[in-house]
């Protein structure tokens, strides 16, 4: 494995958890209906997914490889709701936060998505 994609992965992961410290930072809205420990309950299932989905990805399974395609691109379109929602609305503070790390994942997304691909163990 020549290691672009895991790299990128790991930077990916970095994002996505300074994604959700951003969100409870500056209160995105959400918190408010379902509560700190619930946003947290709910980001931690979501952030343990892509992390044993690496697992995989390391032991060269073709499956990890296209759900990690699919993981980099929702975080990439994630990252872009959030900016457009804060532009849009004119509400970053109690209301869509998350665009900052938001345009890490953008631009994490892209060059991840073509090293998955690229690395991707052929049937």
């Amino acid at each position: 494995m020549k290691g672009k994609a895991v790299f990128f992965y790991l930077l990916m992961l970095l994002a996505h958890l300074a994604h959700v410290f951003e969100e409870v930072w500056a209160r995105f809205w959400i918190l408010d209906k379902i509560g700190l420990a619930g946003f947290l309950a709910i980001n931690w299932v979501l952030f343990s997914i892509p992390v044993t989905l690496l697992h995989f990805i390391l032991s060269r399974k073709r499956w990890a490889f296209q759900l990690g395609i699919l993981y980099a691109a929702f975080m990439g379109v994630q990252g872009f709701g959030h900016n457009i929602a804060t532009i849009v609305t004119g509400r970053y503070f109690d209301g869509y936060a998350g665009g900052f790390s938001g345009i890490a994942m953008i631009v994490i997304s892209w060059p991840l998505v073509r090293h998955l691909i690229k690395e991707m163990p052929v049937r």
